[in-house]
């Protein structure tokens, strides 16, 4: 399903600057797209794998400094994670093991299926996965979803992690940022939840050295927050920065990104 959708998305962006941009990290044909599904599927193996007998991957967390700063200032932090194949299990892993308290906003849907059938008897395959090593959920309630976000600010204040995973969620004002020679539209809920709460936003970036099958969880530098004329050149200078960041990730791991196909033309108006 996942590599049909991919072709699907594939076939219809005609326009010339998105070719240009897949192009420019390698990916120009369809084993690239088979990869790429492969990778959607190989997570939703692993989440399978870890509730029947459990799933130990080799996981390294790499810039534990920028949360041990952010706990010892007292705010807790925002995590802002970028949205590759492997980020919703082995982010948690890795927080966990390395002792700390994270809460994942998430939405009710979240998991293998949006179906009300799914979501009731599939979905927690998936979230009861990840709850093993999450410090709790933050469900977004869509007849009142300011709850959520006053549930994470609470928490804020309470010195401990939330962590979002980036994507046009929504219910959420969405800002556009560059990659290449494309747009990519995000949704600006960690850059505002950070900001209100005035704790540091910290993007996290998951991949697979796929030659060695280490799993590398990366937690960046803090987002600038600050110097910003009003919120909408905020969330839009952090949501381009956050896109910037992206950069390396991608040229190294093209495969693991799940929005490629979410991709459109940049334009400069």
């Amino acid at each position: 399903m996942a590599i049909e959708r991919l072709k699907g998305a594939s076939s219809s962006l005609g326009d010339g600057c998105v070719r240009q941009t897949l192009a420019s990290f390698g990916l120009t044909g369809a084993d690239d797209q088979r990869r790429i599904g492969a990778m959607r599927s190989e997570h939703h193996v692993q989440v399978v794998r870890e509730r029947l007998a459990g799933w130990k991957p080799d996981i390294e967390l790499r810039g534990r400094q920028q949360l041990d700063a952010a706990s010892n200032a007292g705010h807790g932090a925002v995590l802002w994670i970028a949205h590759f194949s492997f980020n919703a299990l082995a982010a948690k892993m890795a927080f966990a093991g390395a002792g700390l308290e994270v809460f994942h906003v998430s939405r009710p849907e979240h998991g293998f299926t949006k179906s009300r059938f799914g979501i009731r008897f599939l979905n927690p395959i998936r979230t009861g996965a990840e709850l093993k090593y999450a410090a709790g959920r933050i469900v977004i309630d869509r007849a009142n979803p300011a709850a959520s976000m006053h549930e994470a600010r609470r928490l804020l204040r309470a010195n401990k992690f939330v962590s979002i995973t980036a994507g046009a969620w929504e219910g959420e004002l969405l800002v556009k940022a560059r990659i290449g020679q494309s747009a990519i539209e995000l949704s600006s809920g960690a850059p505002r939840l950070a900001k209100i709460a005035g704790a540091p936003l910290l993007p996290v970036f998951v991949v697979r050295d796929d030659s060695t099958g280490k799993i590398r969880v990366t937690v960046d530098r803090p987002i600038d927050l600050d110097g910003h004329r009003d919120r909408a050149e905020l969330l839009q200078s952090a949501t381009q920065e956050f896109a910037d960041r992206h950069l390396p990730f991608l040229a190294a791991c093209p495969h693991q990104w799940r929005d490629w196909e979410k991709l459109t033309a940049f334009n400069r108006h």
